[in-house]
C-alpha cells in the first residue's frame, strides 16, 4: 500500500499546509528532507503551531503510527512563506534532555523561540494522486470542532470525523 492510502485511512494524523521557507522552494525542501531519510534514516520539520505542541502530537503516536499530511495552500498568501534561516543545533523530546543532531542532517530552520517545535520523520514521499476532504476531519483537541488553518496555524493534530454537519449548525441561513 503506498505511504499516502495508508495516511488517508489512518484515524488520526497531522495536517500541515505547507509553503517556501527562508527563500528555498517546496519542492527543494521535500528533496533535502528526503535525502536526509535517505542518508542518516530521519529528517527534522520544524514547525509554529498551537494545534500541534509536542504533548498532543506525542500523544497521538502512543496509540497508532501517525502519518504528516502535507497539503497545499487553498488562496495565494494562505502560507506565508518563512524569513528566518536560524539553524537549530539540538533537539530533546521533553524539553529537559537535549542531543545534538545527527551529523550530515541538512539544516533544521526557522523561527527559534518557545513556540518551535519538530516533528521527525523516519520515511517521506511526495504523492499528488490522492483527494484529501477536509471536512472528514475534526480538530484532535476538540473533536466538536473542524479544523480551521489560519497564518501562524497551520499544522493541526487531527482525527477522522465527518464534520460536514457541525459546520453547518454554525452556518448563518440567509436572510
Amino acid at each position: 500500500m503506498k505511504l499516502l492510502e495508508s495516511a488517508l485511512e489512518c484515524p488520526q494524523c497531522i495536517l500541515s499546509v505547507m509553503g517556501d521557507h527562508a527563500g528555498e522552494g517546496v519542492v527543494e525542501i521535500f528533496k533535502r528532507k528526503k535525502a536526509d531519510i535517505e542518508r542518516l534514516g530521519l529528517t527534522f520539520w520544524l514547525m509554529r503551531s498551537p494545534k500541534a505542541r509536542p504533548p498532543q502530537v506525542q500523544k497521538l503516536t502512543k496509540t497508532v503510527p501517525i502519518y504528516t499530511i502535507f497539503i497545499a495552500p487553498a488562496t495565494k498568501g494562505g502560507a506565508r512563506p518563512t524569513t528566518e534561516e536560524i539553524a537549530a543545533r539540538e533537539f530533546s523530546s521533553n524539553g529537559k534532555i537535549w542531543h545534538q543532531f545527527p551529523g550530515g542532517l541538512s539544516p533544521v530552520t526557522g523561527k527559534l523561540d518557545g513556540s518551535a517545535a519538530a516533528l521527525v520523520f523516519d520515511m517521506m514521499s511526495i504523492d499528488v494522486s490522492g483527494v484529501l476532504d477536509l471536512w472528514d476531519y475534526a480538530d484532535a483537541k476538540d473533536i466538536s470542532n473542524p479544523l480551521k488553518f489560519i497564518l501562524g496555524c497551520s499544522t493541526v493534530c487531527a482525527v477522522r470525523k465527518d464534520t460536514r454537519i457541525t459546520s453547518r449548525k454554525n452556518e448563518v441561513a440567509p436572510s
